[in-house]
């Protein structure tokens, strides 16, 4: 007893000693076992329940963003947006609003042309009237173009020889001089020359006439010629020109000229 009493740290160092080498020595079987078991757990649980793969992450728009800071949006300060632009409302005679985003919403610009038609001149030799010794040729001539109404309708005119005129024309020459089938006369208005033969009369476009229409207002206006007035918006313009794809309308007002296109000529031209 008197040893242990000696002795007893030794012996529990000794003893603590061995239990650390007993466990030193068995560590290596221990991981191994461990090793195994956590790998066979991990076979069982990959063939029972195999792992899916990963879906791509949908960085769309952090790729948009990313553009964006490479190429920049220029800042607009003009234009359709009313930041600093605001729009401009327009009340019309009906009591309805029109928003003004391009100008051509009212006034001249929304002037349309609903169909244009030519105004022809068209002359016909008639044939000779009179005697032998005093005859005279006759001629059948239409003026669709002019101004006043009562120059428009069919009239009748007769010149006895080559240089002789009237109100109209002047017979510049016949072919041939006996018998004539050919005449060429020149027009008193613009000194136009034209030719008719016995069967074949001259038709020529010495105008044009336009039927157009305002939406705005529902304003119809049909058969409109050239210096023909229009109101319309409050203002009173004048038709300075009729071609066979426009129209160009003056304001009284301020002499501002707007030409107004016709759709449908372009339509066809460009089929």
């Amino acid at each position: 007893m008197e040893f242990l009493k000696k002795n007893y740290e030794k012996l529990i160092l000794s003893v603590v000693l061995l239990g650390l080498a007993a466990a030193a020595a068995l560590l290596p079987s221990w991981v191994a076992e461990e090793r195994q078991r956590l790998n066979e757990i991990e076979n069982d649980s990959g063939k029972k329940n195999p792992p899916k793969e990963l879906k791509p992450l949908n960085l769309t728009t952090n790729e948009a963003v990313l553009r964006r800071t490479r190429r920049p949006e220029p800042l607009v300060l003009a234009g359709e947006h009313n930041l600093l632009n605001p729009v401009q409302w327009k009340r019309l005679p009906d009591g309805n609003l029109v928003k003004l985003v391009t100008g051509a919403e009212i006034g001249a610009g929304a002037l349309r042309i609903v169909d244009v038609r030519p105004l022809n001149l068209i002359v016909s030799y008639e044939g000779p009237v009179g005697t032998n010794e005093f005859v005279q040729y006759r001629f059948k001539i239409t003026r669709e173009a002019e101004r006043s109404p009562n120059k428009r309708a069919a009239t009748t005119r007769s010149v006895p020889s080559v240089g002789t005129k009237n109100d109209i024309f002047t017979l510049k020459e016949m072919r041939p001089k006996e018998d004539p089938k050919e005449f060429v006369l020149e027009m008193v208005d613009g000194k136009q020359m034209i030719t008719v033969t016995r069967e074949t009369p001259y038709v020529g476009v010495a105008g044009y006439m336009a039927d157009l229409k305002y939406e705005p207002e529902k304003l119809n206006f049909p058969g409109k010629r050239v210096d023909d007035r229009l109101v319309f918006a409050g203002d009173a313009n004048k038709i300075v020109a009729i071609t066979e794809t426009n129209v160009t309308v003056e304001a009284l007002s301020n002499t501002k000229r707007t030409t107004i296109p016709y759709r449908e000529a372009s339509k066809e031209g460009a089929r």
